[in-house]
């Protein structure tokens, strides 16, 4: 019994400091337009749940979370596999096909061959410093 007020004792603490910490923010930041603001007033969009999901190669379903979560798993891992797998002369043609969709004002002066180098650590590094601060990209 002692733990149980000692927990509950704890919880309701964490609340109020928790209310507290909003209060604050509110008094500082919530009349200014900000990214705080924003997030306040954006309207929240409920979740897609999966209730169930269907076991593959069978008709029955299963709704225990780990389960699922090993269905979906197993699925994109298989997606992955089958995508490197795929035939380069088609990412090819399929590349020339988008490109020549784009207007010549637009396209950047880069040599086609390099949009075959494998992408590494370095260039997503560059490219995440480069863009702006504070965006969602």
């Amino acid at each position: 019994i002692l733990i149980e007020k000692e927990i509950s004792h704890l919880q309701r603490k964490k609340c109020k400091k928790t209310s507290l910490n909003a209060q604050a923010q509110w008094a500082s930041q919530g009349e200014t337009i900000s990214k705080y603001w924003s997030r306040m007033n954006s309207q929240k969009t409920p979740r897609d749940i999966i209730h169930r999901l269907n076991i593959p190669g069978t008709n029955r379903y299963t709704t225990k979370s780990e389960r699922m979560a090993e269905i979906a798993k197993t699925y994109h891992e298989r997606i992955q596999q089958t995508d490197e797998q795929q035939d380069r002369n088609e990412v090819t043609a399929a590349r020339e096909l988008s490109l020549a969709e784009v207007p010549d004002e637009q396209k950047i002066a880069t040599p086609s061959e390099r949009m075959t180098e494998a992408l590494r650590e370095e260039h997503i590094l560059e490219a995440l410093m480069s863009s702006k601060s504070g965006s969602a990209a």
